[in-house]
């Protein structure tokens, strides 16, 4: 669509899609006022979004083989059309004997499968048009999702107040539907005979992919199941801030009104910031050594929002600082995951492998979610999910150290592989 010397356009078109698509990560702002007029529950609030989080991971290996197989285009659009009709749906639910259960349908199956068929295109497109900086490329992709909440948080947030839940979904469901069935229209990989740039001599690019491995073969290896269990902690880990980061604001920190609002908002700035940065230093330094850096940085973001709740009326610096760490490390795995599966497995079938990857996130999300209400409700406070965010992030160090090129029967078999003439 676009002429090779203007690649930059498809990383153009992945943000903006992303951009529409993180409005899941400001889903917090809509979880009082579900309670207050939708008869939900501190559990049964969180229900949609968990829900879409699963089946984003579920639509993600679906997308994933279909970009494989047909492109990144037909699938983005029909992401695009499933984003925006959950989001109609759900407009509508308010009139149903059990709006929850309806927007749990609407939301969380429709809404979380598109997010999927959508999410996953730009990311393969990115990675082959930016065969020189993988990681890079596909962390300015996915730094849209992260920094959606900075401004679609206080945008939903405005529109609840002045015209209630329902047309807030109806007019999201509307921008959704033009924004991302025009940009994914507009995604191509590039043609069979074009050749990237010769980087320049001095790129500080210290990796190259392993081998072309298919999925059969990458999920018999012990390295695609490591990966998958650091996605799944460091996932989990930061879910438990970025799903309750204004209610976490406005316990600990005591923050009200648009202090509390503007811990979703350093959430989303730092999520956002993460994914470059992580997503170059693994071009740089190779996803193992990104990885440590991560989950040593999540350790001590934990650790920080743990020590805020004995800082009394002085909690917000230290809180705002874990949260904003969180947000980043988290934001680093959705662009150090894509560089790793690329460097492991190559990228010829990076759609469908990193579509199985992503599983970790969903199963990570849903933990996450479902585990921090009940301990909100046992402890009568927050505190002891940072607790085990701090045990989930020494675990992915000691994984972190178990990362290895995948063994004889997945990379050497690859390339063992004849080719057709």
């Amino acid at each position: 669509m676009f002429p090779g010397t203007r690649r930059g356009a498809y990383l153009a078109l992945g943000f903006l899609m992303n951009l529409m698509l993180g409005t899941a990560y400001a889903w917090s702002v809509f979880t009082k006022p579900l309670i207050r007029s939708y008869g939900a529950t501190d559990f049964t609030s969180m229900l949609p979004l968990a829900v879409a989080l699963a089946m984003f991971s579920v639509g993600m290996v679906f997308a994933g083989r279909l970009v494989d197989r047909h492109g990144p285009r037909k699938v983005a659009v029909l992401g695009g059309i499933l984003v925006g009709t959950g989001y109609l749906l759900s407009a509508g639910v308010h009139l149903t004997p059990w709006p929850m259960a309806g927007l749990t349908l609407t939301y969380g199956v429709v809404v979380g499968l598109g997010l999927g068929f959508a999410y996953n295109p730009p990311i393969p497109t990115a990675v082959r048009w930016f065969p020189d900086r993988k990681g890079l490329a596909s962390g300015l992709v996915v730094m849209g999702f992260g920094l959606s909440a900075l401004f679609m948080a206080p945008l939903a947030d405005t529109l609840i107040a002045a015209y209630g839940v329902p047309a807030t979904f109806l007019l999201l469901g509307v921008l959704f539907l033009a924004v991302l069935v025009s940009a994914g229209a507009l995604l191509a990989f590039p043609p069979a005979d074009w050749k990237a740039p010769e980087a320049k001599a001095t790129s500080r690019r210290t990796w190259s992919p392993q081998a072309e491995v298919d999925s059969r073969t990458m999920v018999r290896s012990p390295t695609f199941w490591i990966a998958w269990a650091l996605y799944v902690l460091g996932t989990a880990g930061g879910f438990m801030v970025i799903g309750k980061a204004k209610p976490i604001a406005e316990e600990i920190g005591l923050a009200t009104g648009l202090l509390a609002i503007a811990a979703v908002q350093v959430l989303a700035v730092f999520n956002s910031l993460g994914r470059p940065v992580f997503g170059r230093a693994a071009d740089v330094f190779g996803p193992r050594r990104t990885l440590l850096m991560m989950n040593l940085v999540l350790l001590g973001a934990m650790a920080l929002l743990a020590a805020s709740a004995g800082f009394g009326g002085s909690a917000l610096v230290p809180l705002y600082s874990g949260i904003a760490l969180t947000g980043m490390v988290f934001g680093g795995f959705l662009a150090a995951m894509p560089a790793l599966a690329t460097y492991y497995f190559g990228a010829k079938h990076l759609g469908s492998n990193y579509g199985l990857l992503f599983t970790g996130y969903g199963l990570g999300a849903i933990v996450a979610l479902f585990a921090i209400g009940p301990l909100r409700m046992a402890f009568g406070t927050y505190l002891p999910a940072f607790y085990v965010g701090i045990l989930l992030s020494l675990l992915g160090l000691v994984l972190s150290l178990q990362v290895r090129p995948p063994r004889p029967a997945a990379a050497r078999a690859a390339r063992a592989k004849p080719t057709k003439a």
